[in-house]
Formats: structure tokens, sequence, C-alpha cells
């Protein structure tokens, strides 16, 4: 009896093992997916010289997690973000909520755009289960470059430097006099946020 009962919570677990494992290479598929989608949209913007998907409306710095009930398929994006020592090369979505975030980086509403005065805030994933794009976020060093693509320009960005902050710690997003960037992703465990700041490349 005690050895059906081992054999029966083996299977359950084993069981239970090809469903997780199941459910992550799907989501990273998906993922693959949306992102590939995103940056089809872009170069096709991109080539038409069309309105990309960024908010004209700035001021106090704000997440745009209440915007999370948007359909996906409406989401457009407004760069590419390229960073050559990291192998990053992945599209840039307007909105920081939890389903783009899952595809793509994402851009906090009422920051600056690329090149403009300002502080251009970016966030981004290191979760193995969704895009992981910010994986490898904490191997930049100082006068790394950030290259941010819109459809007309590209613009560099230099790391001046990257910290640890507490998730409420929020201005780190504040505006900035000069051109500058900021990228925000979770450290393992997620209990903190990791920080890299940049500055354009005049």
């Amino acid at each position: 009896m005690k050895k059906k009962i081992i054999n029966i919570v083996a299977v359950i677990l084993i069981v239970s093992g090809i469903a997780m494992i199941g459910a992550t290479i799907f989501m990273k598929y998906t993922a693959h997916k949306r992102q590939a989608e995103l940056r089809a949209s872009f170069e096709k913007m991109k080539d038409s010289k069309s309105d990309l998907g960024a908010d004209e409306d700035k001021g106090t710095v704000k997440d745009s997690s209440s915007d999370s009930k948007n359909n996906q398929s409406n989401v457009k994006p407004i760069a590419l973000l390229i960073i050559p020592k990291i192998d990053i090369n992945v599209a840039v979505g307007e909105g920081t909520d939890d389903d783009l975030l899952r595809y793509a980086v994402g851009h906090f509403k009422n920051t600056a755009l690329p090149g403009e005065k300002g502080n251009l805030c970016l966030a981004g994933h290191r979760n193995f289960t969704y895009a992981e794009y910010f994986k490898d976020l904490n191997k930049l060093e100082k006068n790394d470059e950030i290259i941010v693509k819109t459809k007309d320009k590209e613009f560099t960005y230099l790391v001046t430097t990257s910290f640890i902050v507490n998730p409420d710690e929020v201005d780190v997003l504040s505006p900035t006099k000069d051109e500058t960037i900021t990228l925000v992703t979770c450290t393992i465990g997620a209990k903190q946020r990791l920080i890299v700041k940049g500055s354009l490349k005049k």
C-alpha cells in the first residue's frame, strides 16, 4: 500500500513537472511571436514614415499600468532598444502593464521620448518564464552604449551609473534637465529594482 502511494505521488509530480515545462515553453513562444509582430510593425511604420505609438502628453511621471485593459493588438512600437554588450535588440512599446512586459520592453508614460530633453524611462523583465530582455542588465558598466532607434533617428546613450532601489523609490523616474535614460528591472527574487542610468552621447 505504501509503495502504491509513493508511485501515485511520483506520477503526480512527473505530470506536474511536464505541465509546468509545457506552460513555460508556450509562454515563451507566445512572447517571441508577439515581439516579432511588434518589430515587424516598427519596420513597416518606419518605411511608411507613419506615426509611432508614442503618447505626446507628457508631464508628471506616471506608471501606465491602468492601460492593461487595452487590447495588445493595438500596441504600437515607439522604438527599438539595442544594447550591444548584452545582446539586446528589442522593440519598445508604450506602457508598462504586465501584458506588454511579457513580450516587449515598455516605455513609462509621461516620461521623455528618445532624444528629448528629460528622462527616457524603460522597463523590462528578467524573468525566465516570459521575456528576459533585461536578464543581463547588471553586467552594464560605465560608458557602455545604449542605442535607441526611432523611425527617424538613432540615439546613443552612455551608461553613467547603476544601483539598487526599493520598489517605492520612484524618484528614479523623475524628469531631468538633460537627455537621459533610465532602465528599470527587478533584482533576482523581485524584491528590489535594478536601475541603470545613462546620458545622451553628444
